[in-house]
């Protein structure tokens, strides 16, 4: 697990897609994690009001809703990014739980994807960005 920041390359291939986080003032700071053979970044963000996260400091935390594959070495940015050093010490601390969590979400995007016609499944697949990717 580290801290990264998406690259150019990223955002010229998948900075279209609504559900991925852009942002042209700041880059998004994300946490890498390897489940099921991919290396995926789940960024960090504030305001987060739904289940699919870590919460580390008030509404803050990691989304795995916009979570993204990085399996692509050149994804990930060679920018160095910086966090709340108590935020990372939450997220250092609690890594086997945002494992867990993220391997969870993992699998309920997955039964979503084979069950499309549930309402809950579409809701589920409409706000994630995993809907880009191949999984």
């Amino acid at each position: 697990m580290k801290l990264v920041i998406l690259s150019d390359a990223f955002y010229l291939k998948y900075g279209n897609c609504k559900e991925v986080l852009d942002k042209a003032d700041r880059p998004y700071c994300c946490v890498t994690m390897k489940i099921e053979g991919h290396l995926f970044a789940i960024p960090l963000r504030h305001h987060i009001h739904h289940a699919y996260a870590f919460h580390t400091i008030n509404d803050a935390g990691l989304d795995y809703t916009k979570a993204v594959p990085v399996d692509d070495p050149s994804f990930v940015s060679d920018d160095k990014p910086q966090i709340d050093s108590k935020e990372w010490g939450i997220i250092r601390s609690n890594e086997d739980s945002i494992y867990k969590g993220f391997s969870r979400y993992i699998r309920q995007y997955k039964r979503a994807i084979a069950n499309i016609s549930n309402p809950r499944s579409i809701r589920l697949i409409k706000y994630s960005s995993l809907q880009y990717f191949n999984l």
